[in-house]
């Protein structure tokens, strides 16, 4: 059964049969009927179903211990789910971290209080404490996926002389998506009461008019950033008819904001890729574009996932199509895509399976349902972070088709060398480059009923769940020479069945070195520990955001240990409607050599079976070349109990390991060729 993805949020549209699968006229009216629920329905935003509350103001003052601790809390669940969203920021002038949320249960804003007001947290000791003030109040267009940050005045070092920005869509008072807020306020006073000075608070309608240098936009909830140039930037979607819009987005608007005695002046740019049309005149891309900047503010990229105009074989897919300010965005030129026809990517196609109609033509597809993420790095190169999987069909109308695996219907194999591997693809305009972070053992569950994995989704079922997506996300150094990746998976040992979705998520981390153009080999789990899990956070890490900027990164023994803020945002019960909490830490990762690291070197990827296994259990994996490997089976200490050598050769490698004698308990079983190692954890009963 073939996926088809399209929309803001990522749907996943099944068809039945592959006779079916070419009948686009009947999947053009699901997409529509998705498309319509994308903004109004399909993350349950329902206009009158919250509850306002007569209680005050509340924040955390108490010091917080390490791990995840919570800091707030909001009336839903929906405010966080998009995984593209830049509401954590972090801005190492002042060392100041916000959070841009929904206000928290109690919370009562002003000038009026409803399901609207949006609020920051906010720590000047990287979150020890947090105060909270309200940043956006309006009566009439009720705020909705807040994201957003800070702003600091050139040479300014006070906490209480910088700004607080944040933005996102709104509802009118029809309960219809109308337009986009843009809200600021100055810090120093922590209220209940959105900022009164004439600008602070901006509504732009969809339809308008929309006043001096700024034009139709939409959804301004993709890849805030605040940069050294005094320049603010937000992401939203370029749709000619709102009313069918996301489906019919065909660009990208930048919404620019410069200081100015006291509020933000607002400039609107626009983009349009170059894009594939299918039959019915849509477009064959996802439907929100990724920006990423310098910290100067004068470099920067947007990026779009779609189907380039002119590609051809492996190029003509779901990929980046990227463009490059030199100039602080007064102009944008276009950059070369990857070319995945080239030799280079040979490893990379031979993961994937052939289209449906060619199975020697593979075609790589940008999946951006499990998270797509950039930054820019000190030599000013764009990483891009995303997994992919097989295109079915190189049919301009069927492009946005991936298989389904197994009888779960999977987007992927998961099976050895056919997992959502994710990649970092790099380029300063004159070329491309990748690395291989890591392989993910679970993909999302489906939030709509009868669509693959819908059963083993925890969330509650109102009209529809949410879901837990890889949600990848990248983190700089404040200098651009370290590259931090985090994303969300869950291990298939202990979900149910063995299955891979992702219902029991932990967070996960590596670094790149960009100076030595290294990845470290460490694999951090970030919210499950050895030692000092929060309960409430470990495998239960459903929305997760890393802030884009880290607040430092030092040098220690055998690696490097990285202080990144982060949050986890989720239910207890999983009931969507019902008050979530958000959790905070910041803790130094320790990406180590020394010690267990459960880590998936590219040139390493191997499998154990039976997990869990008693007698024996068997190392299957498949090498591009002959190679003499050592096979260790440590204990949870990393000592060796038993260790054996293997001549292992071209392709699949299936060898036993004899563990009889062990006693029940964890173990994990090291593969070692050369300088390269990797390690899986085995469980024996």
């Amino acid at each position: 059964m073939n996926k088809l993805f399209t929309s803001i949020l990522t749907v996943a549209v099944l068809t039945s049969t592959a006779q079916e699968r070419l009948k686009r006229a009947s999947v053009i009216n699901m997409q529509a009927k998705i498309a319509a629920k994308n903004k109004a329905a399909f993350e349950k935003e329902k206009y009158a179903k919250a509850v306002n509350s007569p209680a005050g103001l509340t924040a955390n003052k108490s010091a917080a211990a390490p791990g995840f601790n919570s800091f707030s809390n909001s009336s839903n669940i929906y405010g966080v789910t998009i995984n593209a969203a830049k509401p954590l920021q972090y801005n190492n002038d002042i060392n100041v971290v916000s959070f841009i949320h929904r206000r928290p249960i109690g919370y009562v804003g002003a000038p009026t209080n409803n399901t609207g007001v949006i609020v920051a947290m906010i720590s000047a000791n990287q979150g020890a404490n947090w105060d909270s003030t309200c940043v956006y109040s309006d009566a009439n267009n009720v705020g909705r996926y807040p994201q957003g940050g800070l702003y600091n005045p050139p040479g300014n070092t006070s906490v209480n002389n910088a700004y607080v920005i944040a933005c996102g869509p709104a509802l009118d008072g029809g309960g219809s998506w109308a337009g986009s807020y843009f809200a600021s306020k100055q810090l120093g006073t922590y209220n209940t009461l959105a900022s009164q000075t004439p600008g602070a608070q901006q509504y732009f309608s969809t339809t308008g008019p929309f006043g001096p240098n700024v034009y139709s936009n939409d959804w301004p909830v993709y890849g805030f950033n605040s940069t050294d140039d005094g320049k603010v930037r937000a992401m939203g979607q370029l749709c000619p008819d709102p009313d069918v819009a996301p489906i019919d987005a065909k660009g990208a608007v930048i919404q620019s904001g410069t200081f100015n005695a006291g509020i933000f002046n607002w400039k609107t740019d626009s983009i349009v890729p170059p894009v594939i049309a299918k039959g019915d005149g849509f477009l064959q891309m996802n439907s929100n574009a990724y920006m990423a900047w310098n910290e100067a503010g004068n470099i920067g990229y947007v990026v779009f996932i779609g189907s380039r105009t002119g590609a051809t074989g492996s190029n003509k897919g779901w990929q980046p199509i990227v463009y490059k300010t030199t100039n602080s965005g007064t102009s944008w030129s276009l950059l070369s895509g990857i070319d995945f026809n080239a030799p280079a990517y040979a490893t990379v196609l031979n993961r994937l399976d052939g289209t449906t109609i060619i199975p020697s033509l593979k075609i790589p597809f940008f999946n951006t349902f499990e998270g797509l993420d950039c930054a820019v790095d000190a030599n000013n190169k764009l990483h891009i972070a995303a997994v992919l999987a097989t295109t079915t069909s190189d049919h301009n109308d069927s492009l946005a088709f991936t298989p389904g695996y197994d009888v779960e219907e999977y987007t992927w194999p998961h099976t050895t060398g056919k997992h959502p591997y994710l990649y970092d693809f790099m380029t300063d305009g004159t070329s491309w480059n990748y690395i291989t972070v890591d392989s993910i053992t679970s993909e999302a569950p489906a939030a709509t009923s009868g669509f693959p994995g819908f059963a083993e989704n925890p969330w509650d079922d109102d009209a529809g769940k949410v879901t837990s997506d890889s949600r990848i996300q990248l983190s700089r150094s404040a200098d651009g020479q370290f590259i931090i990746y985090t994303w969300a998976e869950s291990d298939p040992n202990f979900t149910n069945g063995g299955k891979f979705w992702n219902t029991i998520p932990n967070v996960k981390a590596r670094i790149y070195d960009v100076a030595t153009a290294t990845l470290h080999a460490s694999e951090i789990n970030v919210t499950k520990p050895a030692i000092g899990a929060n309960p409430n956070v470990a495998s239960r890490a459903m929305f997760h955001f890393t802030s884009p900027s880290a607040i430092s990164v030092s040098a220690i023994t055998g690696g490097f240990s990285a202080k990144v803020p982060m949050t986890v945002t989720t239910s207890n019960p999983y009931i969507q409607g019902s008050p979530n909490t958000h959790y905070y830490a910041s803790d130094a990762l320790n990406f180590s050599n020394v010690g267990i690291n459960e880590n998936e070197k590219d040139a390493l990827q191997f499998s154990v079976f039976p997990n869990p296994a008693n007698d024996k259990c068997v190392v299957s994996l498949n090498l591009n070349e002959p190679a003499s490997l050592e096979i260790s089976v440590l204990n949870y200490l990393g000592q060796p109990v038993k260790r054996t050598n293997h001549k292992a050769q071209f392709g699949t490698n299936d060898i036993t390991l004899d563990i009889a004698g062990l006693k029940s308990g964890v173990y994990f079983v090291n593969v070692k060729n050369g300088n390269v190692t990797s390690t899986k954890k085995l469980v024996v009963e």
